[in-house]
């Protein structure tokens, strides 16, 4: 069985001399100082995460779980202060780690914090060596109504590099995993790539009340979006088996959804914007 877990935990933040001058989501640092309980609470193997940023709040992350996940990739290899934001946790080790930012970027995330991809081997049992590949894709949601149409099509181009470097020669199992702040199933053209390469969603073979729900919920306290409706499922984890056998889903679901974050005398908040998704992967 192997578990892995992706998270955006929406702490991209921006400090001078200990004051905070954005924070891209609220209670930043109530909410970092319950991000190492709360992953410890989930216990997956391979932990990807998203908007860990600046690369201080990564370091510190790292350190905090050092017992549980002693191999780690995107600090070195994403050394700019304002860099992609992502890190990869694993029990297992990991090898030839590399951070790719995308080619298609806005400005404002060409400067500050680069939308990119975070890929590593992570060498586990049962898989054995297993590629990982952890993504943010431009998200745009809350621009107006000509930017969000570049936004999708520059998230839409950002997906097509990922899968493309996921499609390099590799005889094990590739897993793509990440904020891709859209659903792929609902874009004809993103779901062709990933067919062409041989990726399935964890939760498209599951029954309808086994799949995940929502990772971004408009009801989420700390949800700042102006989308209104149900919950809907922008955080997604992709697989394509390795030569020679299959991948069995055997759950997927979303985590990290319950408020543990303490506010005095007034509701608990959950620990980001946007909630986990938790596939457990077996070999078939």
């Amino acid at each position: 069985m192997l578990r892995i877990l992706t998270f955006n935990t929406g702490l991209t933040e921006i400090r001078l001399f200990g004051a905070a001058l954005y924070e891209d989501v609220p209670h930043v640092v109530a909410r970092a100082a319950h991000l190492a309980p709360a992953l410890r609470g989930v216990d997956a193997d391979i932990v990807l995460l998203q908007e860990l940023v600046p690369q201080r709040v990564k370091v510190r992350l790292a350190a905090e779980l050092r017992d549980l996940y002693p191999h780690r990739a995107g600090i070195a290899e994403d050394s700019r202060f304002y860099g992609t934001g992502l890190l990869t946790l694993s029990r297992h080790p990991m090898e030839d780690a590399f951070c790719t930012p995308f080619v298609q970027q806005t400005l404002e995330e060409g400067l500050f914090g680069p939308r990119g991809m975070l890929a590593c081997t992570a060498v586990t049992p049962g898989f054995d060596r297993v590629r990982v590949i952890n993504l943010h894709a431009t998200a745009g949601g809350a621009y107006r109504r000509r930017r969000r149409q570049g936004a999708a099509d520059r998230r839409s181009a950002q997906i097509a590099q990922a899968i493309e470097a996921a499609s390099a020669t590799f005889d094990g199992t590739v897993v793509l995993a990440g904020d891709f702040n859209c659903d792929p199933a609902a874009d004809a053209e993103t779901g062709r790539l990933f067919s062409g390469a041989s990726f399935a969603d964890v939760a498209a073979g599951l029954a309808d009340d086994a799949r995940p729900q929502g990772t971004w919920d408009p009801a989420n306290p700390i949800n700042r979006s102006r989308a209104s409706g149900p919950a809907r499922r922008v955080d997604h984890i992709f697989v394509r088996p390795g030569e020679g056998y299959g991948v069995a889903v055997q759950a997927a679901r979303t985590v990290l959804d319950e408020p543990v974050v303490p506010r005095p005398d007034r509701e608990p908040l959950p620990v980001s914007d946007h909630y986990g998704l938790l596939a457990e992967l077996a070999v078939s």
